[in-house]
C-alpha cells in the first residue's frame, strides 16, 4: 500500500534551500499525518525505498523517521516496521481555498479606549542585570543591519508612507523564512508586521474580545499578555501546566461547561517555566479548537534557541482549519531595540485588525523592515542564530552545573531544552522578593521576582551574560539564599 502512496508529490525538496533535507521530510510528513492522510497505524514505507524514490540518502530518511518518533508522530514495531502513531486526535481535512479564511476568528474587530493602571515595576538600575530571559545585545550584527539601513534610506522612495501592513519585501522573504524554519505555509497577505510580539499580542487579543469573554490562559503565564486580555475585556480562566505544558484536559473541562472565546499559549517554551507543550497535547490542543470554535494565540517567542534536538513545529503549521494566530519577533534573536515582529493569521483576520495597526502607529519602520529583509535573504539570520545558539548553550550548561552544585538543596530545577532562562523553584522558607531587594541592595537586578512570588519560583536569565559575569551574580544570589535560611 505505501508504494501507491503519492510520496515524491507530498515530500517536495527543494536542495538549494537553508533547510537540511531530513527536516524538510520531516516538515512534508507531519503535514501529511495533521491533513489525515497518513492516518493512525498507516505502515511507513522503509528507508531503502523511500529514499530511493526521493533521490536522497537512505541516511536522510533514517534520520527523519528517528526524529519523527522522538516527537511522537511515528512509532516503531519490532520485527513490522515503523508506523503512524495511534494516540494523535484526529483534525478535520484541510479544506482547500484560494484565499484563506477562519471562521473562528470575526470578519470584523471592536476598538475601545479603555484604561488600566498596571502595577508593572520597572527593575532598578544594577551594574549586573539577570532578567527573566533576553538576548546578548553585545552579539547583535548591528553593524551588518545598519549597513543595509543607510543604503536603503539612500532612496527617497523608501523614507515615504508605506504599506500599513509592513514592508510588501519583508513579508514575501519572511513567508518564505518560516516556511523553511517552521513549516509555517502562508503567503504574504497573511502577514502582518508589528513593533515587537507585545503589539500582535494586542492587537489580536483587541479584535477578538468582547466585553465578558472567556480566555484561557496557564496558571503562571506571560503577565504582560495576561494584562493586554484584562485590558480587552477578557474574562481569564487559568488551566494547570505540568511538564508537558498545558493541561488540554482542564482546557476540555472548560469548554464543555461554557462557550470560550480564545486560549493564549507559549507552546514552544512555556512562560516562565520552559516546558514544551506534547505532540498530543498539540493535537488535542487544535482538534479542541476546531470542535469548540475557539481562537489560539500562540506567542512564539524564542522558537530559534533549541538546544537538545530539532525544535517541535509550531501549533500554526499544523493548524489546518485557521484557527491560531501565531506571533513572532526578532526581538529575542537579535536584540530589544529592533522592535519589528509579525503576525500569521488567515487572510480576512489579517484585514481586520490592520486598521488598528493604523490607529496607534500608523506605519512600522520601512527602512528597517527593508534591512532586515535583505539581511534574512543574505542568509545572515540563519548565521547569527547559529552562532548564538552555541553561546547560550554554553551559558545554559554553566548555569545549570553552578545551580547542581552550590544550590541543590534550596531550590529545585529542571535543565531548559531551550530558550534563553531556566525556571527554578525555591524553598517555600526563601522569601524570592526579599531575595530579590538583598541581590538589589549588592548591585545585582533579579527581574520579574514579583510575577512568581506566590509560586517561589524565579526565571533566571543566563542568554544575556557570560559565564563570568552569571558567576558574579550568581554568587550575591548564593549568598542571599543563605543568609535567608539562617534567618528563618
Amino acid at each position: 500500500m505505501g508504494q501507491l502512496y503519492p510520496w515524491k508529490t507530498s515530500i517536495p525538496l527543494d536542495r538549494q534551500s537553508h533547510r537540511p533535507l531530513y527536516l524538510q521530510i520531516v516538515d512534508a510528513l507531519i503535514r501529511e499525518i495533521v491533513s489525515g492522510r497518513l492516518a493512525s497505524e498507516y505502515k511507513m514505507p522503509g528507508t531503502r525505498y523511500l529514499a530511493s524514490l526521493l533521490e536522497v540518502n537512505r541516511k536522510t530518511i533514517a534520520i527523519a523517521y528517528d526524529e519523527l518518533t522522538a516527537q511522537g508522530w511515528l512509532k516503531t514495531v519490532p520485527a513490522k516496521g515503523t508506523f503512524v502513531s495511534d494516540s494523535l486526535p484526529q483534525l478535520k481535512p484541510v479544506v482547500p481555498s484560494d484565499a484563506p479564511s477562519s471562521t473562528y476568528l470575526p470578519e470584523k474587530a471592536r476598538f475601545e479606549v479603555t484604561t488600566l493602571v498596571s502595577s508593572f515595576r520597572n527593575s532598578p538600575n544594577a551594574l549586573l542585570r539577570i532578567t527573566d530571559g533576553s538576548p546578548d545585545v553585545r552579539l547583535a550584527p548591528t553593524e551588518e543591519i545598519y549597513r543595509w539601513c543607510r543604503q536603503i534610506a539612500k532612496s527617497a522612495t523608501s523614507l515615504r508612507y508605506q504599506d500599513e501592513q509592513g514592508d510588501s519585501y519583508l513579508r514575501e522573504t519572511l513567508a518564505q523564512y518560516l516556511r523553511q524554519t517552521r513549516g509555517l505555509v502562508c503567503q504574504p497577505e497573511q502577514l502582518l508586521i508589528t513593533r515587537g510580539s507585545q503589539m500582535g499580542i494586542f492587537l489580536a487579543f483587541q479584535a477578538l474580545l468582547q466585553a465578558g469573554d472567556t480566555v484561557i490562559v496557564g496558571e503562571v503565564s506571560y503577565p504582560e499578555a495576561n494584562r493586554v486580555i484584562e485590558l480587552c475585556g477578557g474574562n481569564q480562566l487559568e488551566v494547570p501546566v505540568d511538564e508537558q505544558g498545558l493541561s488540554t484536559d482542564a482546557i476540555e473541562a472548560i469548554c464543555q461547561r461554557q462557550p470560550v472565546r480564545a486560549l493564549y499559549i507559549t507552546s514552544h517554551h512555556h512562560y516562565p517555566t520552559t516546558v514544551t507543550l506534547s505532540i498530543d497535547r498539540r493535537m488535542k490542543l487544535l482538534a479542541l479548537a476546531q470542535k469548540y470554535d475557539f481562537a489560539i494565540v500562540e506567542d512564539d517567542y524564542d522558537y530559534d534557541f533549541h538546544y537538545a534536538s530539532s525544535p517541535l513545529l509550531p501549533l500554526a503549521s499544523l493548524d489546518t482549519q485557521g484557527c491560531v494566530i501565531y506571533l513572532g519577533s526578532f526581538t529575542k534573536c537579535i536584540a530589544p531595540a529592533i522592535r519589528v515582529g509579525y503576525l500569521a493569521a488567515p487572510t480576512d483576520f489579517i484585514r481586520s485588525i490592520t486598521p488598528y495597526r493604523r490607529l496607534i502607529d500608523r506605519q512600522g519602520d520601512p527602512v528597517m523592515e527593508r534591512a532586515l529583509a535583505k539581511w534574512i535573504e543574505a542568509g545572515d539570520l540563519q548565521r547569527h542564530v547559529k552562532k548564538s545558539l552555541r553561546i547560550y548553550r554554553e551559558r545554559r550548561n554553566f548555569l545549570s552545573q553552578y545551580l547542581r552544585v552550590y544550590l541543590n538543596s534550596a531550590l529545585s530545577f529542571r535543565e531548559p531544552e531551550g530558550g534563553m532562562a531556566t525556571w527554578v523553584r525555591c524553598d517555600s522558607i526563601i522569601d524570592t522578593l526579599a531575595l530579590a531587594q538583598y541581590a538589589s541592595k549588592r548591585e545585582v537586578s533579579l527581574e520579574g521576582v514579583e510575577h512568581w512570588q506566590n509560586y517561589q519560583g524565579i526565571r533566571l536569565g543566563f542568554a544575556s551574560l557570560t559565564s563570568d559575569e552569571l558567576e558574579q551574580g550568581m554568587n550575591v544570589v548564593t549568598k542571599g539564599i543563605n543568609f535567608l535560611q539562617k534567618k528563618n
